[in-house]
């Protein structure tokens, strides 16, 4: 059943990727425009009305916020350790963070803890949602934007800059502030929002169309099994230690910080141009590869 329900979210994840690819093959297609119309307009909408929206426990945010942050902070050490080890250059090891540091949570995170841990699931999934969006919008673009050239100063103004991380500030505002959002807002946060994931699919499949697979297989293998084993192990055993054994919580998270590669780190190395072929191509292999990963996951716990 879980399976079935996996292949469900997963399929048209493929679908619209596959739309993406065949445009990209013969039409002419400048992806600039159509990653700016997402990272300006479409993802900030769905960021806020999701944020806005959404049934945030905030008994549960300390622990789940803790967790976020470490699972992130061990897991860039661990980069930095490796890229020392094979002596990457800043951009493969900032691209490698893009390709295997965010877990795509969200649209394809959420289904899938619906389908298999009902709707208290879900209010803890949500909460790690929203911590990825904010890490997204703030770690991310650090990475994305890091250049070799490029003044940590500048980076910082860029990140506070982002319509993201603005749209995600003020939704938290609001929601812990219990401030209502204007219905006409609301909604047209809503519909916009949902504008975000289809155009950014396509605009992956886009990119895909453009690859040559043979010349970053090296990287989308290593980006895969950082991303689906490394990312969730570390996960797994922060758990041990925040949370009883097998709790809810627990499995909530390592489902969710098991899920592919978020999608949304190819907008942001098409803006900054850090690679987007390549972290476009890891998001595209982790995603195939999950649909025997979590299913495996999922049978243990």
């Amino acid at each position: 059943m879980i399976l079935t329900e996996i292949i469900n979210v997963i399929l048209p994840v493929f679908i619209l990727l596959g739309i993406g690819f065949f445009v990209g093959k013969f039409m002419t297609i400048n992806s600039k425009p159509v990653s700016d119309l997402c990272i300006y307009v479409f993802s900030p909408a769905l960021f806020f009305h999701s944020v806005t929206t959404s049934s945030l426990d905030l008994g549960d945010l300390g622990k789940i916020v803790l967790f976020a942050i470490l699972l992130f902070v061990i897991f860039a050490l661990l980069i930095k350790l490796l890229g020392i080890i094979f002596r990457w250059n800043l951009s493969y090891e900032n691209t490698m963070m893009l390709a295997s540091a965010f877990p795509n949570t969200g649209n394809y995170g959420l289904p899938i803890v619906f389908f298999a841990f009902g709707d208290e699931g879900m209010a803890i999934a949500i909460i790690y949602v929203v911590m990825q969006s904010l890490l997204m919008n703030s770690a991310g673009v650090f990475y994305a934007s890091n250049h070799e050239k490029t003044p940590k100063k500048d980076i910082f103004i860029t990140i506070i800059r982002m319509p993201g991380f603005i749209a995600i500030m003020i939704g938290l505002f609001m929601k812990i502030a219990n401030v209502a959002v204007p219905e006409a807002i609301g909604n047209a946060s809503g519909l916009l929002g949902q504008a975000a994931v289809p155009v950014l699919l396509t605009l992956l499949g886009i990119t895909l169309a453009s690859i040559q697979i043979k010349t970053v297989l090296k990287f989308i293998g290593t980006a895969a099994i950082l991303k689906l084993i490394a990312f969730p192990a570390i996960g797994f055993l922060l758990l041990a230690f925040l949370y009883p054994g097998g709790s809810l919580e627990s499995k909530v998270l390592l489902i969710s910080a098991a899920t592919p590669a978020a999608a949304t780190t190819t907008l942001l190395a098409i803006k900054f141009d850090m690679n987007p072929d390549m972290v476009s191509s890891a998001m595209f292999v982790s995603t195939l590869a999950s649909i025997i990963t979590i299913p495996v996951l999922l049978m243990i716990l």
